[in-house]
């Protein structure tokens, strides 16, 4: 819900500009890859804990537009989602620039998951992901 929420937002700003050239904007999103990730060794029933996902921005017209999140009983894929801005005439390439953004996820398991967090594709187009198994405590 607050991916959906996040996006409207988005999409309100886009729309909502007075510039002439407004619609002229063509963007595309893009998982970015991880590159450093805080996950707790243990999470607590019931309890809402913060998973940190650091990740390099490639460039000015890279925006975070919040967090792609696949759930399946135990195992959660998780990934950063960029807005990538594709005609745009001011976008600088940025060298070594690290974003990171907190992810809230509310423990509702009494057992274990598994976080699953998106490192990009290996050199035959597979996705690459870092598993970590975190147990609960009640």
């Amino acid at each position: 819900m607050k991916n959906f929420t996040l996006f409207l937002l988005l999409l309100v700003m886009f729309t909502s500009c007075s510039s002439d050239d407004i619609n002229d904007i063509d963007f595309t999103y893009e998982l970015m890859p991880v590159s450093l990730v805080d996950i707790p060794d243990t999470l607590t029933y019931g309890e809402d804990s913060f998973i940190t996902l650091s990740y390099l921005r490639p460039s000015t017209c890279h925006a975070f537009a919040g967090f792609n999140l696949i759930e399946n009983e135990h195992e959660i894929k998780l990934s950063i989602l960029n807005t990538v801005i594709q005609n745009g005439s001011n976008c600088e390439d940025l060298e070594n620039v690290t974003a990171s953004e907190m992810f809230e996820f509310h423990v509702e398991r009494e057992d274990y998951y598994i976080f699953k967090i998106y490192e990009g594709l290996d050199q035959e187009g597979n996705e690459v992901y870092l598993t970590k198994e975190v147990m609960i405590q009640l």
